[in-house]
């Protein structure tokens, strides 16, 4: 699978199903997890409908506990027995004597609420139902505040009491009389304060939960994008700039973080709530309830509109970032050209160009949310004003308890808030489908080099090398090298040479089976080496490059390359072998000493001959020696001349030089040219041939 150069401009779908699933299989190893947390989640959620019910429940039960007198005379009509009946299970009866005719009772005006209120309204207008409201108040509290009991109604063990009377009453008195109430009032405070406290409790665990899960999630995307990385030809990175790998499992790992801790989170949080809220509304009173969904056509349109045009201003976003970190990715890595040539103001004025277009993107985008979260909290508002109105008139025609409304106001802004989360949301999930898919696209790269199945080893590793036939091309069209066969014994030195472009490096990379060839076989004593494990290749086979990559860390670090059974009397005795002592013990920690990145703080000849002392360090039995020894001054050339010998001593050896007096005593030189192999022999040999050797010779040595 082709691998997109421009793959930081993908822009996923707000929710790609596909590349959810294949997600969900690096978090089924931690189900339990996830599922205890989305488990802990529904419990807050609960925890959070219930509130405002706690809060009805204190308004209406205790705070403002108001009931109405009901009055049926002996000649009620059939419409009044009829409303009583439905009322039987809510009514307290007056005592007979306070009633000259008929029947009365006394109804909670929260359970009126809970009727039909064509019924509850047609009862108040026909006087069935008393205007004054009245409290409900225990016999013996009553005594207990010292009040006369005449200035109550009796209902049995109940007295009652118009509410404009309690106004003549002091507040001690008032205590007493209502003190159940208050009581009640303190209890729905500690339950509430006790939900509050579990929330915070269970919310800890939860997070603590998710954010394991999705920290060990993350932890296996990185580990595998780099393994497959590591197992990808060199073809690949011809093609694909470091800086977009390291973003791989970087910065788009680090997106689905924030999508697993934050928006996956939220999501589930949301849905349990709207639901929830969706279904107390209309249990609390499914005609308000409705009023407040008028708004819903107006969101779910705007909602579309936003959609559209927020993915359009993400979509040039995106791209605007993607150029401002290849801008600057250029401009910091070119910054000794940049100065060399005084090429700063330039180089600014583009930057500023390419960051003012970023500026623009960005306030489009501002632009788009500055209109649709607005209009949110208008229809927000809007839903809210017609609560009020709509529940406000039921509460006063007492078809709605006051509780009722206050706990509907509260569900109506728990209402929305999932919707406005989810616009708000938008952006990141859909950055995080887009970094999903540029990982899976990384992931579904098929530019390996691929293990044998069956794998082959030699029966001893001599080094006898031989290439037959062998044909090469890095793009499967234009062949850099063509039919070369040679042979190299065990223990013998083969120079290859020839101009820039000839294929001398491309020889060695097919050694060391970063490539595939298309033709031929190269075999390693009689096996070939597509047989061999990588590993196994690798381990014997020593490569020595011109541009030596120096690791940061320590002098030591770089000679062992994590291979802990190199111990420190063995490097030593390598460095020592190489010449790479005489530098390492002249700095301040020797081999302790400080590395910076790619080795800024050594010379070039320094970082060659630590590139020796790494080589021996690690015994192959095949050493390769790819341009090693130019661009070198003259003392540090005859420390590496004299390490060189030391090296290849009782190994096969190929080098690679441009400088053709440091291959003049190898036992074999092939002439390159063209992608074949024009010449072989000795130095002296092939300079009596006078053919493309001794034309290469005459270049350099002429003058």
């Amino acid at each position: 699978m082709a691998y997109d150069y421009h793959d930081e401009e993908i822009l996923g779908k707000p929710y790609d199903a596909r590349l959810v699933r294949r997600l969900l299989t690096y978090v089924k190893p931690y189900a339990k997890l996830v599922f205890a947390a989305v488990a802990i989640l529904i419990v807050v959620a609960g925890f959070e409908l219930a509130l405002p019910y706690l809060m009805r429940s204190a308004i209406d039960d205790y705070i403002v506990a108001t009931a109405r007198r009901v009055e049926i005379e002996e000649d009620a009509s059939e419409f009044a027995r009829e409303f009583v009946r439905e009322l039987s299970l809510d009514l307290v009866p007056v005592d007979a004597a306070a009633s000259s005719a008929g029947a009365a009772y006394f109804v909670r005006s929260k359970s009126l609420s809970g009727y039909d209120p064509r019924m509850v309204a047609r009862a108040t207008d026909e006087g069935l139902i008393g205007e004054t409201n009245y409290y409900l108040a225990d016999r013996e509290a009553v005594k207990r505040a010292g009040l006369d009991a005449a200035l109550f109604v009796s209902a049995g063990s109940v007295l009652a009491i118009p509410s404009k009377e309690l106004a003549g009453f002091s507040p001690e008195q008032i205590w007493m009389i209502r003190e159940g109430d208050f009581a009640g009032v303190a209890r729905v405070a500690l339950i509430i304060v006790g939900i509050l406290v579990l929330t915070f409790v269970f919310t800890l665990i939860q997070i603590n939960m998710m954010e394991m899960t999705s920290q060990r999630v993350m932890y296996d995307i990185r580990m595998k994008v780099l393994k497959h990385i590591q197992n990808l030809s060199l073809s690949f990175f011809d093609k694909n700039p470091v800086g977009r790998l390291v973003t791989r499992a970087t910065n788009d790992v680090e997106v689905l973080h924030e999508m697993f801790t934050s928006i996956v989170i939220m999501l589930l949080r949301d849905v349990f709530i709207l639901i929830g809220v969706v279904v107390l509304l209309l249990k609390l009173n499914w005609r308000l309830a409705l009023v407040c969904f008028a708004v819903l056509p107006f969101m779910a349109w705007a909602t579309v509109v936003f959609s559209v045009r927020i993915r359009d201003a993400f979509r040039e976003v995106r791209v605007k970032v993607a150029r401002i970190n290849a801008s600057l990715q250029e401009n910091i890595s070119g910054m000794r050209v940049t100065q060399i040539f005084r090429r700063e103001t330039e180089s600014f004025r583009r930057f500023a160009g390419i960051n003012h277009e970023n500026f623009l993107a960005v306030m489009r985008q501002i632009k788009v949310f500055a209109v649709f979260m607005p209009l949110m909290e208008l229809a927000s508002s809007v839903a809210i004003g017609l609560v009020i109105w709509y529940g406000g008139g039921k509460v006063l025609r007492t078809t709605l308890s006051l509780g009722t409304l206050v706990a509907f106001l509260s569900y109506v802004q728990m209402f929305f808030r999932p919707i406005r989360n989810l616009a708000e949301q938008y952006g990141t999930m859909q950055s995080a489908m887009a970094s999903s898919e540029r990982i899976f696209l990384l992931l579904d790269n098929d530019s390996l080099i691929p293990e044998p199945e069956e794998p082959r080893f030699p029966e001893e590793v001599r080094g006898r090398i031989a290439f037959e036939g062998v044909s090469f091309s890095y793009d499967d069209e234009e062949y850099v090298l063509r039919d070369v066969s040679f042979e190299v014994e065990p223990g013998e030195t083969v120079a290859i040479v020839g101009a820039t472009g000839a294929g001398k490096t491309s020889i060695i990379s097919l050694l060391e089976r970063f490539y595939d060839i298309q033709k031929g076989r190269i075999t390693l004593d009689g096996v070939d080496i597509r047989d061999m494990p990588k590993s196994f290749l690798r381990s014997n086979v020593g490569l020595v490059m011109q541009d030596v990559f120096v690791f940061a860390g320590d002098i030591k670090g770089n000679i062992r390359l994590g291979n802990t059974s190199i111990t420190d009397e063995e490097l030593r005795a390598v460095a020592k072998h190489v010449n790479a002592d005489r530098f390492i013990e002249r700095l301040p920690a020797t081999y302790d000493e400080e590395v910076h990145e790619r080795g800024a703080t050594l010379s070039t000849g320094q970082r060659q001959l630590l590139a020796f002392a790494r080589a021996l360090a690690f015994d192959p039995k095949i050493l390769i020696l790819d341009e090693a020894t130019s661009n070198i001054d003259t003392e540090t050339e005859r420390l590496i001349q004299e390490a060189l010998v030391r090296l290849m001593e009782g190994r096969t050896s190929i080098v690679i030089a441009h400088r053709l007096s440091t291959i003049q005593h190898a036992d074999k030189i092939l002439v390159m040219h063209k992608g074949r192999i024009r010449e072989v022999g000795a130095h002296q040999e092939l300079l009596a041939r006078k053919g493309y050797y001794y034309r290469l010779y005459q270049l350099q040595y002429a003058q």
